[in-house]
């Protein structure tokens, strides 16, 4: 069952313009990807995503007890791609199995985006905002159906529970005219894919996504109640 949606309802969302980028992959045999978004898994370094791309934006969102989560958007030069990739760093603990009942966690969240993605035969054009505040929510699993679900003002989590596998969607909805005085603000809804860990400690889980034009790009930490 899903929260009331009365969870984080306060945040800021920073944009800053991304210039048009030539794409330095057009000539080089490889050519444009069919697609000028695209989101991955990928490792973590350090705290931070371990990536080659350019204008990387991103950040991380942590517990103590269970793990933390990195993740970024950025550009692919060669492929003529603005990407989302996020990833759990090694080491995280979610404590034992659960096989029945159901246990709440307290989750912290936080995520990227880059928006109104455009690309021509030889450039690539888009923004970003960064969410400054880490959103709360409970997160609620139920172990007997196996689901794991919550709700805030801008995270909706549906996920699937299988062992301490977490998998499924989580949809980011993201307007940026309630906090900027902008023409043109960024509006929108992206559906991403959840992928995790749970157990009797805690959850952890990436979360990244794309359309058309807007990648996202982000994590979530929980500890059990």
């Amino acid at each position: 069952m899903f929260l009331p949606k009365t969870i984080s309802r306060f945040f800021i969302l920073s944009i800053s313009s991304v210039a048009a980028f030539t794409l330095a992959g057009c000539g080089s045999g490889g050519g444009l990807a069919d697609s000028a978004t695209a989101s991955r898994i990928v490792p973590v370094s350090n705290g931070e995503v371990d990536v080659s791309l350019s204008q990387v934006n991103g950040g991380s969102v942590s517990s103590s007890r269970v793990g933390l989560v990195a993740f970024a958007t950025g550009i692919n030069q060669d492929r003529g791609q603005f990407v989302a990739v996020a990833g759990i760093a090694d080491g995280a603990t979610v404590g034992e199995p659960v096989t029945e009942g159901t246990v709440t966690y307290d989750t912290r969240y936080n995520y990227q985006i880059s928006g109104d993605i455009s690309r021509s035969s030889s450039t690539i054009s888009g923004r970003t905002t960064s969410r400054r505040f880490d959103g709360r929510t409970t997160l609620t699993a139920n172990f007997d159906t196996g689901r794991l679900t919550g709700s805030t003002s801008d995270l909706e989590v549906d996920g699937r529970i299988n062992g301490q596998t977490v998998s499924g969607t989580a949809v980011v909805d993201f307007d940026t005219s309630s906090a900027f005085s902008v023409t043109s603000p960024l509006i929108g809804s992206v559906s991403t894919d959840l992928n995790g860990q749970i157990g009797d400690t805690g959850v952890i889980a990436t979360f990244d996504g794309s359309d058309e034009d807007t990648v996202v790009a982000g994590g979530l930490v929980g500890t059990a109640n």
